[in-house]
């Protein structure tokens, strides 16, 4: 017999380590964990322009050079040549893949869905970039005049993809989405926490925190 009786929502990776999921505040930045999102993979032996206009016609701008990212929802996110990551926060996986099927050569590519095990936490304010330029080496706050972009790093050994985007369109301030293994969930948002103060200090001695 099947069961039509209300689902019930699949754990985020913090829930599934016993923390609540609640944003966390500082004098100069927001930490959130964000639920329930797409993420595809994708990897073509196809010319990348050739592939991008195939998406094109589903309405996936696929940007052709590394660590450029373009689209809102669902965005694309070149991590190498011929490599990118899909992200949505309003289609689900399955639907989403049945779209893009007709784009993608089987012979040549693979679209894979990576959403249950990546998670995904939003860092916004002032003291964002000081904050992760203290956990990485890279440039964030000069990053940020190349508007939306991404980068593959590593936190304090965690490997980390950094989207720098706005999710709420063009009038919407700008955001950085980490993604990353959701094993880690714990030990990356305790670090970010951590560090947080010190993003603070930063921002307000040297940025324009108030």
């Amino acid at each position: 017999m099947r069961d039509n009786g209300p689902k019930t929502a699949p754990l985020t990776p913090l829930q599934q380590v016993g923390m609540e999921n609640i944003p966390f505040h500082s004098n100069t930045l927001e930490l959130q964990e964000l639920g329930a999102i797409t993420s595809l993979r994708l990897h073509s032996l196809e010319p990348a322009a050739q592939l991008a206009s195939q998406f094109e016609k589903h309405g996936v701008v696929l940007p052709l050079q590394a660590n450029r990212s373009s689209g809102r929802d669902p965005a694309a996110l070149c991590l190498r040549p011929n490599e990118w990551l899909l992200l949505s926060e309003t289609s689900k996986a399955v639907p989403l893949l049945e779209q893009l099927a007709s784009a993608v050569d089987p012979a040549q590519s693979s679209l894979l869905n990576l959403s249950d095990g990546l998670a995904t936490f939003r860092l916004s304010g002032p003291g964002a970039p000081w904050l992760l330029s203290k956990l990485s080496g890279l440039n964030y706050l000069a990053a940020a005049a190349q508007g939306q972009h991404c980068a593959r790093t590593r936190m304090a050994e965690a490997a980390v993809v950094v989207h720098y985007h706005q999710p709420g369109g063009r009038e919407s301030p700008f955001t950085f989405d980490l993604l990353f293994d959701r094993s880690l969930a714990k030990y990356l948002w305790e670090l970010l926490r951590a560090s947080a103060g010190h993003a603070d200090d930063l921002a307000k001695t040297f940025g324009d925190a108030a």
